[in-house]
């Protein structure tokens, strides 16, 4: 998966929404051109449709001024090519100390889809509205209508009556006055499981089998946790957030629930600590050990037996599923699972209670007393959460044309070429002729799909969910049990891709068990990474790296590891695959080597993201030149370079415009606190690294920018697999 950064951090800069004619664009350009305030052309009148020569000119002049203003040509390219191409970025989009932690172009891209989908959810509901979109928008207006003193009576009410469903939270209670003989943490869990889908201590996870696809089963597992890893709960570096994460646990307690001062504070860090010590049985996903790797086939009994009967998993399971189980499932990590028996051992029934409890109410917790345009942004954000299939399939409907698709389809297209080429020739020689045969029949079935939910019927999948535009809480409630049931009943359905719409609205991703690529509609958005208008270098230097990097992932060290059909089974021969780990550990040792905010890179056994990023700016460029080649078929390109392929006021050559291209994508800004913190949470390495140890290992950048043997984008040694 090819991540850009959180997807709920926002990014800084000011941004003009123009509505104006061509002569003050023009003028806004050049004042644009010489400062270094950040005026954003992105969003303008002129639409891409609108391809009059003059039209062309003005948007060539203003992306050449923006992709000049983030350059520092002052900067040795072949010493620091990232630097040279975003060394400005951080003056026009700094990162804040809190908020934004991170601006990167990614964010440029999200603020916009935001902006589209907040504009639905404003308008009034009207009958020309479909269904769907008429219950998103009860919903956002239900979370916007908190302030009003009944629905906050309300509120609080249905808060404190969540809670009393399950036993109560202890930190409620005067102290002693909780009866901890009435608690059984075991049942607890399953309840709210069974009600609310919610995995507290244990998770519950349905997903096709491993050796076929067609069938689903039941993976018990650990659940997800706020930090994400264990060196974030341990790590002197990260001890910010652990105090900024405690403190919101304290304010929820105190302003939400109504827990007096001292006491919030001791819970919070109750809650804290045992988070903690659950978090030492996190699985380390740099270790780049496969799914199936993990996982044990067991029958009840004997998941049972294996923890010598100290958890009863049958009543567990039949109790959260609400049936009766009688099939093998998996269990995933047994390590997580020993260390959660030892955690809860060594913990009081009332802290234990009040974590779980915590980790309960969380989920509906909403602010009565903010501002508008803060309580705004956080009804947006929990709207998009339950409702992102819904709104991206309505900016999908609005906004997006088919000549954006048909590019899309043909960059694909144009890239399975290339790649195919390459496995059929001696390049890669070091794999066999049997396994490359294998690769063929695995590239060849491999399929991309715009993530619009075009083939889904919307209104028939919502069509038994109420949600009232006065009723915040009630309306999580019945979500949660819609999205509940809906997980259930799949246990018996046919196997389907993996679906995760909050991160597929943002991110593109290759499903490795069904052998699809998805690109999210956000992407489609003209005119910040290319356009009609711009030349077909920087269309192929972002979205066509794109495209190839998550092509890459189905044959990286994970996703090699699904055949044709997306069955985790072994296809490669023995000699293939110890040649593809010989390569692989050149490029654990190259970026092992690079320092980031004065530390080494820790290692990481798991490489995908570097091989995708690698292979797919060589793929994207050699697809860019293939273009180029059909394109102007009549001109010899050692001759004549197309002028339509160059951008105006910028003296580079149009193959230089596309590592340019690429680079910029990257450009970002971060503070402090998320340099200490990425390289602990993230497989991805950080965004100039991702620019730099892929274009060092590419000759063809070398030539490009006409770098001497020995310097850091041209070494000595380079890695490479494809």
């Amino acid at each position: 998966m090819l991540r850009f950064g959180n997807s709920c951090r926002s990014w800084t800069g000011v941004t003009f929404v123009v509505a104006i004619t061509f002569v003050q664009q023009l003028q806004l350009l050049l004042a644009y051109h010489i400062s270094s305030t950040r005026v954003d052309l992105h969003e303008h009148k002129i639409s891409s449709n609108n391809d009059t020569a003059y039209v062309r000119e003005i948007m060539r002049l203003a992306k050449a001024a923006e992709m000049g203003n983030y350059m520092k040509p002052e900067v040795d390219a072949c010493d620091d090519f990232f630097a040279y191409a975003c060394g400005n970025w951080a003056k026009i989009n700094p990162a804040g100390f809190v908020i934004p932690r991170q601006t990167n172009f990614f964010q440029l891209l999200t603020k916009s889809y935001n902006q589209k989908q907040l504009k639905i959810l404003q308008e009034a509901e009207q009958k020309s509205d479909s269904e769907p979109i008429k219950i998103v928008k009860r919903f956002f207006n239900a979370c916007m209508n908190l302030p009003n003193p009944k629905e906050k009576r309300q509120y609080e009410f249905k808060l404190r009556q969540i809670l009393q469903d399950f036993g109560e939270m202890p930190a409620l209670w005067p102290d002693g006055a909780w009866a901890a003989s009435d608690f059984n943490w075991q049942r607890t869990i399953a309840q709210i499981q069974k009600k609310y889908g919610l995995d507290i201590l244990l998770s519950i996870y349905i997903r096709p089998d491993f050796t076929n696809k067609t069938i689903n089963k039941l993976f018990l597992r650990q659940p997800a946790f706020r930090l994400q890893t264990e060196s974030m709960y341990t790590s002197e570096t990260t001890k910010f957030h652990r105090e900024n994460y405690k403190q919101e646990i304290k304010n929820n307690l105190i302003i939400q629930l109504k827990v007096e001062e001292e006491k919030a504070e001791r819970v919070a860090a109750e809650i804290l600590e045992i988070e903690t010590a659950l978090a030492a049985g996190i699985l380390d996903r740099k270790l780049g050990k496969t799914f199936k790797s993990m996982t044990t086939l067991r029958t009840l009994s004997e998941l049972n037996e294996a923890y010598n009967n100290t958890f009863d998993f049958k009543q567990f399971i039949e109790t959260s599923l609400n049936q009766t189980f009688n099939d093998t499932l998996y269990e995933y990590m047994p390590a997580y699972q020993e260390n959660l028996f030892e955690v809860v051992r060594s913990t009081t029934p009332e802290r234990l209670a009040n974590y779980i409890m915590y980790q309960l109410i969380h989920n509906f917790l909403m602010k009565t007393n903010e501002k508008v345009a803060v309580r705004e942004g956080k009804c947006f954000e929990k709207t998009k959460f339950f409702f992102t299939k819904i709104l991206d399939n309505t900016i999908f409907h609005k906004y997006n044309s088919k000549n954006t698709i048909n590019d899309i389809n043909l960059i694909w297209s144009q890239i399975k070429t290339i790649f195919k080429a390459e496995l059929e020739s001696e390049k890669l020689g070091w794999i066999s002729l049997m396994t490359r045969k294998l690769a063929l029949e695995k590239l060849d079935a491999m399929k991309l799909e715009i993530n619009s939910y075009e083939n889904i019927n919307l209104t028939e999948e919502y069509a038994t969910l109420n949600i009232d535009s006065n009723d915040y809480v009630e309306n999580v409630e019945q979500l949660l049990i819609f999205h509940s049931k809906r997980v259930v009943k799949s246990l018996h359905e046919i196997g389907k891709p993996f679906e995760s719409p909050q991160i597929l609205s943002f991110s593109s991703a290759y499903i490795a068990t069904h052998n699809i690529i998805k690109i999210p509609v956000s992407l489609l958005q003209p005119n910040y990474l290319w356009s009609d208008h711009y030349p077909q270098a920087l269309k192929f230097g972002t979205l066509g790296y794109l495209v190839a990097h998550e092509l890459i992932h189905g044959f990286d060290d994970m996703g090699r590891n699904f055949d044709v059909n997306g069955n985790e089974i072994g296809w490669w021969d023995a000699n293939s695959t110890e040649a593809f780990n010989e390569r692989k550990a050149c490029f654990k040792d190259q970026y092992a080597r690079y320092r980031y905010g004065g530390k080494y890179l820790p290692e990481n056994e798991l490489q995908a993201e570097n091989i995708a990023d690698n292979g797919a700016v060589k793929i994207a460029f050699s697809a860019y030149t293939n273009w180029l080649t059909s394109a102007f078929d009549n001109v010899p390109q050692d001759m004549v370079e197309p002028e339509i392929e160059l951008l105006p006021n910028m003296n580079y050559t149009n193959k230089q415009l596309f590592f340019i291209s690429f680079a910029q994508f990257w450009c970002n800004d971060v503070n402090k606190l998320l340099k200490d913190e990425e390289p602990l949470v993230d497989v991805h390495a950080p965004a100039m690294f991702r620019v730099i140890g892929s274009l060092a290992n590419f000759a063809e950048f070398s030539n490009e920018f006409h770098c001497g043997q020995g310097t850091t984008m041209n070494p000595e040694n380079r890695c490479e697999i494809y």
